[in-house]
């Protein structure tokens, strides 16, 4: 039954557009047996296997690229914290020290003070308090 339709619209093709039709139904039914061979089967397994280990490395690639990223960006972080800590100890070394310095600035204003409130003979002779300063020193 299927052969006689097949050879009769072989027939009604054959007649109309011989050998473009032709071609076709030879391609069709080589795909078909094709598909079913085990050597077609073998490929399509190895490439469906190069795909998936070809999609592996790729993420492992990824991956490996995303921790040295993450690393980096730890490496970072923690000189950017190093740098935050010496600057705060700079910061306060240089507030002790301005605090010494005004200190002992007040204490030489005040010896200057107690030095010009007490002046000099106009003679300019020493008299024994200003001696006695200057000895003390």
């Amino acid at each position: 039954m299927i052969a006689v339709i097949m050879k009769a619209v072989w027939r009604i093709l054959g007649f109309t557009i011989p050998l473009p039709i032709g071609v076709i139904l030879a391609a069709l039914a080589w795909l078909h047996f094709d598909k079913a061979s085990t050597i077609r089967q073998a490929v399509n397994e190895r490439v469906t296997e190069m795909v998936a280990g070809a999609e592996i490395a790729a993420l492992e690639a990824k991956l490996e690229a995303e921790q040295k990223i993450a690393a980096a960006r730890g490496a970072a972080a923690a000189e950017a914290n190093r740098r935050l800590v010496v600057e705060v100890n700079a910061r306060t070394n240089l507030a002790n020290r301005l605090a010494a310095i005004q200190t002992e600035n007040e204490i030489l204003n005040d010896d200057l003070a107690d030095l010009l409130s007490r002046p000099v003979a106009g003679d300019c002779a020493v008299d024994p308090d200003l001696l006695n300063r200057l000895r003390g020193r």
